[in-house]
């Protein structure tokens, strides 16, 4: 994975579904200790962002690692742009901890409210996450369909729709226990326009999350 010297973001697996264009899906679990108030979140530290594309065409499947690195630079963008729009605090760091356990959270999502993910307590140890209730880690798939592969997928079986996938994990900051997960799934223009796909979904599930500012308690962590 390469880290790129702004926030912290990660790498999970991609998500099979179908949806049409113009439409996007997305769902969420989260720890009680978030939906509940006990744990506030107000500040994030994050990883740098990678976003993966690829190009499926009549001849297989072709990388698109200058899309991909622009795709990145634009997910990591609207990520920060709306965990400040929730009232979250957002503190830049290099390092990452995740990927030992990215691939049995995307597996058994559900665990994360029994408290069985975590990364260490030793996260404590990064710089920013000393003012950080959270560390935040994103990470985006994508596949760009041809117009020939999506006519063939239309008359014939197959993929019709280029799909892509923004995963976000929270994690405390102090204890390294995950908190919070999210996948948004979209089919339209999440190349040239990731805020228009994934904009109003983020805010949703951030809602949800009772993150920021906005949530409505007074409790803290």
């Amino acid at each position: 994975m390469k880290y790129l010297p702004h926030i912290c973001l990660a790498v999970m697996g991609s998500l099979l579904l179908s949806v049409n264009a113009s439409a996007s899906a997305s769902w969420s679990y989260e720890s009680p200790k978030v939906t509940s108030g006990d744990f506030h979140i107000r500040s994030a530290c994050m990883m740098p962002a990678e976003g993966k594309l690829s190009k499926l065409g009549m001849k297989g499947k072709e990388g698109m690692s200058k899309e991909s690195d622009e795709w990145s630079t634009q997910l990591q963008s609207i990520v920060e742009s709306h965990l400040k729009t929730a009232g979250v605090q957002v503190l830049l760091q290099l390092q990452q901890k995740y990927d030992g356990i990215s691939a049995q959270i995307d597996k058994k999502p559900k665990d994360i409210g029994k408290a069985r993910f975590t990364l260490g307590d030793d996260v404590a140890l990064l710089p920013c996450t000393a003012k950080a209730d959270v560390l935040v880690f994103v990470e985006g798939t994508g596949q760009v369909l041809t117009g020939g592969k999506q006519a063939f997928g239309i008359l014939l079986a197959g993929p019709k729709d280029s799909m892509a996938t923004l995963i976000l994990t929270m994690a405390d900051a102090k204890t390294g226990e995950i908190l919070a997960f999210a996948r948004i799934v979209n089919a339209d223009k999440f190349v040239k326009d990731s805020e228009k796909a994934f904009g109003k979904a983020l805010d949703k599930q951030f809602s949800k999350m009772r993150i920021g500012t906005t949530a409505d308690n007074g409790k803290k962590h």
